[in-house]
C-alpha cells in the first residue's frame, strides 16, 4: 500500500466522489478511502438527480468540470424539466436514474483517473502536526496483526461521512447500528473529531418502502411520462438535433413514473400508531428534514389534508424495485403493510424493502468557512451531510468546493469562495456558515436572492470561465464552451435579423417560434438560454445595479482571528455570535442571526479604525 498522498478523501458518496474527481483532475496524487469500493456513488434514498434548485446545482457542478451530470446523462431513465409553466429562473431539470448503473458509472469515471487510488478501510484517527492536518490512520484490517492500522500522509484531508458517523437505523421499536441498511456505521471518526475539539450535532433522515413492480396495478394509476425530447444535464452530452445527427442521448431506455396517494383511512391508522413511531415515542430525539418529511410527520403537521401524493418511481432497468416517493417512514412493518395495501393500485403490492430512519452525527457548520475548510484544523475539509445538509446535489456541490480547495491549500494558493451571486453552490456554502442547522439543509430557489441570474440554462456562462481559470475545466470542455458562445452569438444575430430585438423579449415569442426561424437542428438548450437572456435582460440590468451597491459593503473582509470582545459598543449577543461563527466578510456577518443593523454600524466603524 502506498502511504504518501497529496490529498486524501474519506467517504465514497456523492460528496467524496466529486472531491476525489476534482483533486485528481487537478493533478494531485489522491486517495479515496471508503468502507466498500462497490458502494461508491450509491443512491441511498431517492433514485433521482436534480429538481427545483437542485438541478441548477448539477448544471453548476458540470460547468466546473464535475462528474454528477456526466453520470446521470449516461444512466438516466427519465428526464423532466420541472416548473415548465413558470419562468426560466425557477425551472429545474430532474432525471430518474437507474441507480445501479449510476453507481457503476461514477466508479468507472473515478477509475479512469490514473492518479486516483481507491482504498477500502475505516478511519480511526485524523493525524496532525504543528496545528494542521497531516493525514489519517486506518483501523487495523482482518489480516493485520498490529494494534493499529497503517498511517497515510497528505497535505489535505477531505472528510465526507454521509450518514455513517455513529449511524443508527430505526424501524418501529427496532434499532440497529448502521449508516445504511446492511452497512456498518463509522464510530471512531466521531471520537476522533471530538478529540480534536470539534462540536458535533445529530440529525435524522429517512427512506420509504420499495415495492415489487409486478405486484402493482399500474393501469389504475395516473402515468407521469418524461420529456420528449429529453434534455441532458451536461454540456458534454450531445443530443439529437432534428434528423441531422444520430441519437446519442438518452443512452438508456426511458420509463414513466406513476402517481398514487394516501387517504383518510391510512391517516387514521398512522395517528393510532404514533406511539410506535420512533419520531413520536422519544426513541428518535433529533430533527429530520422539514421539506422532505416522513408520512407520519405529514399526517400530524398537515392534519387538514385528506390525501398526500405518492410517486411510484422505477429504481432500475435491471430490477423490479419501485421507490415510493412521498411515504418516507420509520413506522413498524405491519403499519407500512397497511399503508401500502390501501394506496390505489397497490392493493396487492409486495414490499421488497421496508422504510427506515437513520440518525447520524454531523459537525456543526459554524466550524467551517465557505471554502469547506475547518477553522480549527487547517488542511481538514468537510463536505456533504457531515455539514448538516441533505440531498445528493448539495453534497456533490460541497464535494467539488472541498476538493478544489484541498488542492489549493496543499499548493499554498488562496482558497476559493463562490459568491451568492455566482452560483447556488455559493448560496449553499454561505447559508451553512451563517446559520445553525435545526434540520438537514435543503436548497430551494427561494433561498437565492440572485435567482434571476442563477438559472440552469446559463450555468456554463457563469462558471466555465472560472473553472478554466482554476484548472477544473479541461480542453474538451473548454472547446465545447467556446463553440457554445459562438453558436449563441450566431443564433442571436439570426433572430434579431428576422424579427428584431424587441420581439425576442415578448412573452409570446417562445422556443417553437425561435426554432421556426433557426431550424429544427438548433440545440434546444441554447435556444432556451438565448430567450431567457432576452426576456430577463431589463430585470437583470436593474438587479445588477442594485447588487453592485450592496457588494461594496458585502464583500468587505473581516479578520477571521479577531477578538470581538475588543469592539466597543457591540452588544454581548453580537460578540458571542461573531466569535462563534467568525464570518469572513461583512455580508456574512449581516446574515447571522443575532446581528442587527446597529451592530453592523459599530462593526464597520471598528474595522475602519484597525
Amino acid at each position: 500500500m502506498q502511504n504518501d498522498y497529496d490529498i486524501i478523501v474519506i467517504g465514497g458518496g456523492h460528496a467524496g466522489a466529486e472531491a476525489a474527481w476534482a483533486a485528481a483532475n487537478l493533478g494531485m496524487r489522491t486517495a479515496l478511502v471508503t468502507m466498500r469500493a462497490d458502494r461508491i456513488g450509491q443512491m441511498s434514498c431517492n433514485p433521482a438527480i436534480g429538481g427545483l434548485a437542485k438541478g441548477q446545482m448539477v448544471r453548476e457542478i458540470d460547468a466546473l468540470g464535475g462528474l454528477m451530470a456526466l453520470a446521470i446523462d449516461a444512466t438516466g431513465i427519465q428526464f423532466r424539466m420541472l416548473n415548465q409553466s413558470k419562468g426560466p429562473a425557477v425551472r429545474g431539470p430532474r432525471a430518474q436514474a437507474d441507480k445501479y448503473a449510476y453507481a457503476r458509472e461514477v466508479q468507472q469515471l473515478l477509475r479512469s483517473r490514473t492518479n486516483l487510488t481507491i482504498l477500502e478501510g475505516t478511519v480511526d484517527e485524523i493525524l496532525t502536526t504543528e496545528g494542521h492536518v497531516a493525514g489519517i490512520r486506518l483501523a487495523p484490517g482482518p489480516t493485520r496483526f498490529s494494534e493499529s492500522g497503517p498511517s497515510l500522509t497528505a497535505s489535505s484531508v477531505v472528510l465526507t461521512t454521509g450518514t455513517f458517523m455513529r449511524g443508527l437505523l430505526h424501524s418501529g421499536e427496532s434499532q440497529t447500528p448502521g449508516g445504511r441498511i446492511g452497512e456498518a456505521p463509522a464510530v471512531s471518526i466521531s471520537d476522533a473529531l471530538r478529540a480534536l475539539g470539534f462540536e458535533l450535532g445529530r440529525l435524522k433522515t429517512g427512506t420509504p418502502p420499495r415495492l415489487a413492480a409486478e405486484s402493482i396495478d399500474f393501469a389504475a394509476l395516473e402515468i407521469q411520462p418524461g420529456d420528449n425530447p429529453p434534455i441532458p444535464f451536461s454540456d458534454l452530452t450531445p443530443m439529437r438535433r432534428g434528423d441531422f445527427s444520430p441519437p446519442v442521448f438518452p443512452v438508456l431506455e426511458q420509463r414513466p413514473c406513476w402517481i398514487t396517494q394516501t387517504h383518510e383511512k391510512i391517516h387514521d391508522l398512522i395517528r393510532a400508531n404514533l406511539h410506535r413511531a420512533p419520531m413520536y415515542n422519544g426513541q428518535v430525539k433529533t430533527t429530520g428534514p422539514r421539506y422532505c418529511p416522513s408520512i407520519e410527520d405529514k399526517v400530524v403537521r398537515f392534519a387538514d389534508k385528506s390525501a398526500h401524493h405518492v410517486f411510484l418511481e422505477p429504481e432500475s432497468l435491471e430490477t423490479n424495485e419501485i421507490y415510493c416517493n412521498g411515504i418516507s417512514t420509520s413506522l413498524p412493518h405491519d403499519v407500512q403493510d397497511f399503508i401500502v395495501a390501501n394506496m390505489p393500485g397497490c392493493e396487492r403490492a409486495k414490499i421488497l424493502k421496508y422504510g427506515y430512519a437513520v440518525e447520524y452525527d454531523m459537525v456543526l457548520p459554524h466550524q467551517i468557512d465557505a471554502t469547506c475548510m475547518t477553522k480549527r484544523l487547517p488542511g481538514l475539509f468537510l463536505a456533504g451531510q457531515i455539514n448538516g445538509t441533505t440531498g445528493y446535489e448539495e453534497a456533490a456541490g460541497q464535494g467539488l468546493v472541498a476538493g478544489l480547495n484541498a488542492v489549493r491549500y496543499a499548493r499554498q494558493q488562496d482558497l476559493v469562495r463562490l459568491g451568492r451571486d455566482q452560483a447556488y453552490i455559493g448560496v449553499l456554502m454561505d447559508d451553512l456558515v451563517t446559520k445553525v442547522p435545526r434540520e438537514p439543509y435543503r436548497m430551494f430557489t427561494s433561498r437565492a436572492e440572485h435567482r434571476l441570474i442563477l438559472r440552469s440554462d446559463n450555468a456554463a456562462d457563469r462558471l466555465t470561465p472560472l473553472g478554466r481559470e482554476l484548472g477544473l475545466v479541461d480542453d474538451e470542455r473548454w472547446s465545447v464552451y467556446e463553440n457554445r458562445r459562438a453558436t449563441l452569438a450566431q443564433m442571436r444575430q439570426t433572430l434579431q435579423a428576422a424579427c428584431g430585438l424587441a420581439a425576442l423579449k415578448r412573452p409570446d415569442f417562445d422556443e417553437p417560434a425561435a426554432l421556426a426561424i433557426l431550424g429544427e437542428s438548433a440545440d434546444p438548450r441554447l435556444v432556451a438560454a438565448l430567450l431567457s437572456d432576452a426576456k430577463y435582460e431589463p430585470f437583470i440590468e436593474r438587479h445588477r445595479r442594485d447588487h453592485q451597491r450592496l457588494e461594496k459593503v458585502e464583500s468587505r473582509p473581516l479578520p477571521v482571528d479577531y477578538d470581538y470582545t475588543k469592539v466597543r459598543g457591540l452588544r454581548n449577543e453580537a460578540i458571542h455570535v461573531l466569535n462563534r461563527f467568525r464570518p469572513a466578510t461583512l455580508g456574512q456577518a449581516r446574515r447571522l442571526a443575532g446581528i442587527n443593523p446597529a451592530d453592523l454600524t459599530v462593526l464597520t466603524f471598528a474595522m475602519k479604525l484597525r
